[in-house]
Order: structure tokens, then C-alpha cells, then sequence
């Protein structure tokens, strides 16, 4: 799904309908099947698909809703702590993009308490100053 939902994907991409042909397998499968691994796979390895896909699609609110719920369940998915750190960030992106900026500061200090000498964190926090300054700024001399 990372690799289909890479960049931005519209809705005239061929990327689109594979990526949704791909998450309607997955989603099937894991549905009709009673293994563990298809149980965590229905209830985190989907939804993240879905924002994968909604990130690729510029949805970045859809994003935060569906990963924030399942930010401390990605652990049930497997992998390494870099792996997974992947799609904090993704989340960390997707708060910034959506203007949820005191979400990416929290989101961005969690991960500088874990790597507190981490260039990413420094760079993400950096994204989000940036961000903040380009907000418009209520005028004093109205008030």
C-alpha cells in the first residue's frame, strides 16, 4: 500500500484502483479468515491502509482520524521500532498538513522523548514552527 499510495494519487491514477483493489483484498481476507494475524489486520492493518491511501489523496484530517486511535496498537503489527515509526511520522505529516499543529507538537514530543537527539524530530518541529508562522495572526490594532 506504501508504494501505491506514494505522492499524490487522483482519482485518475492507475495507482487509485489498484491500491483499492488491493485494500478490498486485504480487507476480505482478513475479515473471512480467523487467524490472529488476520485479526490485527482487520482492526489496525486496514484502517492504516485506508490513511496510506488518504494521505496519497491529500486527506490528511481522515488521517489523523483513522491512525490516531491506532498510533499505540502498531506495535500488534510487527516489525521494528524504525518500521513503525514510519507511520508516526506519516501521523506527525498528516496533523501538520491539517493544521492540527498542537497535535503534531505533542505527537513530536513523544518521539524526541524516545529519540531526543534525532535529526527527524529536530526536522519535524522545524515543519511545524514554519507552519505556525505562515498562519495569520490576529491584528492587534483591532483589538
Amino acid at each position: 500500500m506504501m508504494s501505491l499510495a506514494h505522492g499524490k494519487v487522483t482519482e485518475s491514477a492507475a495507482r487509485l484502483v489498484l491500491a483499492e483493489r488491493l485494500l478490498k483484498s486485504i480487507s476480505e481476507y482478513a475479515k473471512n479468515n480467523t487467524s490472529t494475524d488476520c485479526k490485527i489486520a482487520d482492526v489496525v492493518g486496514v484502517p492504516v491502509c485506508n490513511a496510506l491511501l488518504a494521505f496519497g489523496k491529500e486527506q490528511y484530517s481522515e488521517v489523523v482520524s483513522l491512525m490516531l486511535p491506532l498510533k499505540y496498537d502498531l506495535v500488534k503489527m510487527g516489525g521494528s521500532w524504525a518500521q513503525r515509526q514510519v507511520f508516526s511520522v506519516t501521523l506527525i505529516h498528516a496533523a501538520i498538513r491539517s493544521n492540527q499543529l498542537p497535535l503534531a507538537l505533542a505527537l513530536i514530543a513523544e518521539l524526541k522523548g524516545l529519540k531526543p537527539k534525532s535529526a527527524l524530530v529536530a526536522k519535524l518541529f522545524e515543519s511545524v514552527k514554519r507552519t505556525y508562522e505562515l498562519q495569520p495572526k490576529a491584528d492587534d490594532s483591532l483589538m
